[in-house]
């Protein structure tokens, strides 16, 4: 057995789950012809809207991950979620260079349209989606702030701490995110369970120990895998990314 760098995706095309059905106003639309995109309105827009830009994990699709996410437009804020390359509706096959192109693809559609989104645009990534945007944070300066929750700075790494005696040919070299994060000054907020068992909390610690200011660090008491949502933690974890948005729009 040899761990490739396919093994760090697991797409379908199963729909899950559709916001319209909790009664959300959400538009379809693609970036470049290829990539799925949701814009999921607030229940009521203020002055403080701003919009969010979800990056999901490396499982399933967008329709799976989306309802954890919200929370946000519940509280006033647009939510955007995509589809990388391969999954879901979106065309094309995933790999490491091609998750961080998708993502540079959607946030310039984003920043371009500001009569759409606005011009306060915040990213909210979660495990792959976390690394993936840690990855191409240089690239956007203007951003308001980037928010990482249970993130992995290397697939290499991770496979390599969690099967040391397995061969592991996942690309190393250019591809941490721990190169990326000391080169951005968009505001952090790294958020991480002490009992997740895919990505060890370490990583997060070890991101918001190399990252450039400004930064910030929760790390959550006995929670799992992107399950602060759900865990005693939750309204303190809602509370915390709010206040993280709220403080960044000023």
């Amino acid at each position: 057995m040899v761990i490739r760098e396919e093994n760090c995706f697991y797409p379908d095309q199963v729909m899950y789950s559709d916001p319209s059905e909790h009664g959300f106003q959400k538009e379809d639309f693609l970036v470049r012809e290829k990539l799925h995109c949701w814009l999921i309105q607030p229940r009521a827009q203020t002055k403080d809207t701003t919009t969010v830009v979800h990056l999901h994990g490396n499982a399933e699709n967008m329709t799976s991950h989306v309802t954890a996410s919200l929370f946000l437009p519940e509280l006033g804020h647009r939510l955007v979620t995509f589809d990388y390359s391969g999954y879901g509706r979106s065309k094309g096959t995933p790999s490491l260079k091609q998750i961080q192109e998708d993502a540079r693809e959607v946030f310039t559609h984003i920043s371009g349209n500001p009569s759409v989104f606005g011009s306060r645009i915040f990213g909210f990534g979660q495990s792959m989606g976390a690394y993936t945007l840690a990855r191409i944070l240089p690239d956007f300066p203007a951003l308001s702030g980037a928010i990482m929750e249970a993130g992995l700075y290397s697939f290499y790494d991770l496979f390599v701490q969690a099967y040391p005696h397995i061969p592991c040919e996942v690309p190393n070299e250019g591809f941490s995110a721990l190169d990326t994060l000391p080169l951005s000054t968009v505001p952090k907020l790294f958020i991480h369970g002490t009992s997740d068992s895919v990505v060890p909390y370490t990583h997060s610690v070890r991101m918001h120990e190399v990252a450039a200011e400004p930064k910030d660090l929760m790390v959550l008491d006995g929670v799992g895998h992107i399950d602060a949502f759900v865990s005693r933690h939750a309204r303190e974890y809602m509370n915390a990314v709010l206040t993280f948005i709220n403080k960044n729009t000023l």
